[in-house]
């Protein structure tokens, strides 16, 4: 699959365009780039049947580009501007607090061309000799270059997810392989991934092993062998495949699921029986094998019920797998609505009509269209003008898609309340109110917002950008108690960079308050991020009555209203 590599094209023609001081192109590059990675096709087979116009944001100059790359493997327009710049904007652009504009002035005052460079300027204190930097820019860029370290190693689950289930299908489908599960952090639902880790059958392990290694996007073989092979694709990504015995599939699947804390949890009360587990099988004290097909074999002989690996983290799932008090989780055909959607109001690239439809043919119940308040410029936030312009719309619209549309507005939360009136607020289905800057008081900020005015959901109240930017530093007890009171929903943002609130924070507070699992999608493919956004639901302990948008919209008007 090439969507990765396009969208990450299209992005860094975004970025040299916006140092040219090009208008408007830059935000079409960027949201044709969005649409692209969410997609869960392959763009080339899009392609192949000349379809690329149908992707949001893509019309017949962008299609054009897309079928050049595809068809040579080269872009000859992104390869001027990168010889106009020769920097690497992907990298330094990744570093938290450094723009487009910022690489210009640091490659321009101190030749900055590579994330080494800029790492090695800092170091000898030359980027406060730059316009515009200071000594605690200088200071944060060092931090942020060790976390980007840090996490080069680790894939976002979302952004991971569709290539993933790509090499799952394909594997699946060839008659050498009998069973097929994706293991590891990624069956757990963690929010990033390493190696992608792959467990199977096969009577034929030597066929088995070169149909994988065969695989046509697999650059490199690391590692061939009967049981285990490692190889690199194309994406950068390294893929391992195990091969157990059919008799010892269930207790692998649970080894290699993890997590480690889990698994030492588990081995714990197996040894106080008397008894050993590992990836082979459970064996009682003689040695004789109780179980090790199934995993529900296993937790059965244990006297467990069946831990769902989202909850395989050792935060109290053992002890409650044996007293039978584990959730019932919260399920992806729970959702019976989406509560935060941008459209081309603002920074989105789909109509109302198009969102309506897609939510529809999801199966959804009702949607809330909420673009961004007027403040965003960055994001072309909406006028109270665009905001009557667009209700007329979704009168229209809704007399024609069979889905209830809510009208709403993501509103900023500025110094001194909410960058939209108390007028504007009232005349919104759904208010959701969010933190887009960072200043010291946005503990007082959202809790003046709260008191103040009409908000419904606090939406990604972390603000954060896993693998790239830190949580906000708040009182998230003080916040949920504010929002408790006033029947303010939580936002979990199912977006693959931001999967806010975080799965641990939703557990914490499951009993406090409610949450709304939303997609805050920009174009109709990352309506399919739901399921993002669930399994962090679920990693939370979160059953379906913790979750707003599993109520009928009348139970959820009721509830915002209360």
């Amino acid at each position: 699959m090439k969507n990765k590599e396009v969208s990450r094209i299209f992005n860094e023609i975004a970025d040299f365009l916006e140092i040219k001081g090009v208008d408007y192109k830059p935000r079409a590059y960027r949201k044709a780039a969005r649409n692209i990675e969410a997609l869960t096709e392959d763009i080339e087979s899009i392609h192949d049947r000349g379809e690329l116009q149908e992707i949001g944001g893509i019309g017949e100059a962008l299609a054009g580009k897309i079928s050049e790359y595809l068809e040579t493997g080269e872009l000859e327009y992104y390869e001027e501007l990168r010889e106009d710049l020769p920097v690497d904007i992907e990298g330094l652009t990744n570093i938290e607090g450094i723009g487009p504009k910022s690489v210009k002035k640091l490659h321009d005052g101190l030749g900055v061309e590579t994330l080494e460079d800029l790492e090695e300027a800092a170091e000898g204190g030359e980027v406060v000799e730059v316009k515009g930097f200071g000594e605690k820019v200088q200071g944060n860029i060092l931090e942020n270059i060790e976390r980007a370290k840090r996490s080069r190693e680790r894939k976002l689950l979302g952004r991971i997810s569709p290539l993933v289930q790509d090499i799952e299908r394909r594997l699946s489908g060839k008659d050498t392989f009998n069973r097929i599960n994706i293991v590891g952090s990624y069956r757990r639902g963690k929010p990033t991934v390493g190696d992608v880790d792959i467990l199977a059958t096969a009577e034929d392990r030597e066929e088995a092993m070169d149909e994988f290694c065969g695989l046509e996007d697999v650059e490199e073989v690391l590692v061939k062998g009967e049981t285990k092979s490692s190889t690199v694709l194309s994406a950068g990504v390294q893929v391992d495949l195990r091969i157990v015995d059919e008799g010892s599939f269930g207790s692998a699947l649970m080894y290699f699921t993890g997590s480690k804390d889990h698994n030492v949890s588990v081995r714990g009360e197996v040894k106080g029986r008397g008894w050993k587990l590992n990836e082979y099988g459970l064996f009682d004290s003689e040695g004789e094998k109780l179980a090790g097909e199934t995993e529900n074999e296993v937790y059965g002989k244990l006297g467990m019920s069946y831990i769902p690996p989202e909850l395989r983290e050792n935060t109290g799932e053992v002890e409650a797998a044996e007293d039978g008090s584990l959730p019932d989780l919260v399920e992806g055909e729970d959702i019976k609505g989406d509560l935060q959607i941008h459209t081309n109001y603002s920074d989105g690239s789909g109509t109302v009509r198009e969102m309506a439809e897609k939510a529809a043919g999801k199966g959804l119940e009702y949607l809330s269209i909420s673009d961004h308040g007027p403040s965003l410029k960055v994001a072309g936030g909406l006028t109270e003008e665009d905001f009557e312009e667009q209700a007329a719309e979704i009168e229209r619209v809704s007399d024609e898609v069979e889905i209830e549309i809510l009208h709403g507005v993501e509103a900023n939360i500025v110094e001194g309340g909410l960058d939209v009136s108390k007028e504007w607020c009232e005349r919104c289905d759904l208010l959701c109110a969010a933190m887009h800057d960072r200043p010291d008081n946005s503990t007082e900020r959202i809790l003046s917002v709260l008191d103040e005015y009409p908000v419904d959901i606090l939406v990604h109240p972390l603000g954060r950008k896993i693998l790239s930017r830190d949580p906000l530093k708040i009182d998230l007890d003080r916040i949920t108690d504010r929002a408790a009171e006033e029947h303010v929903a939580v936002e979990i943002n199912a977006q693959p960079e931001s999967l806010d609130l975080d799965w641990q924070n939703v557990k914490k507070y499951r009993g406090k308050v409610k949450y709304a699992v939303s997609t805050d999608a920009h174009s109709r493919g990352e309506m399919d991020f739901m399921h993002l956004g669930v399994t962090q639901a679920r990693r939370g302990w979160c059953e379906a009555g913790n979750v707003l948008n599993t109520k009928k919209v009348d139970k959820v008007r009721s509830y915002l209203n209360g």
